[in-house]
């Protein structure tokens, strides 16, 4: 008899685990969808910045002689273009 119940316990134990293994796994999409959309964030953002402070610090630095060329403008968008060209890379292209 003893046997039994103790077999009953443990296989509601292990239902019981099981139960929570499967709900959280469900909720485990939800956070993985985040990280990914943070990890674009971060891949799009970074290279748009720190192409903002180059191009800043070579404006005030290194003028130009015409004066008409903006290396602050010119670096974002470089940034933006290694943005897309790293986030295609790493998340759509298959080989």
């Amino acid at each position: 008899m003893d046997r039994k119940k103790e077999k009953e316990k443990f296989q509601n134990s292990i239902d019981k685990q099981a139960l929570w293994l499967k709900k959280w796994r469900k909720k485990g999409i939800f956070w993985e969808k985040v990280m990914i959309v943070g990890a674009i964030g971060w891949m799009v953002v970074l290279p748009m910045v720190l192409g903002g402070y180059l191009g800043n610090y070579l404006d005030k630095n290194y003028k130009m002689q015409t004066g008409s060329i903006s290396w602050t403008m010119t670096l974002i968008i470089l940034g933006l273009f290694v943005a897309i060209y790293s986030v295609w890379r790493v998340f759509l292209y298959k080989r």
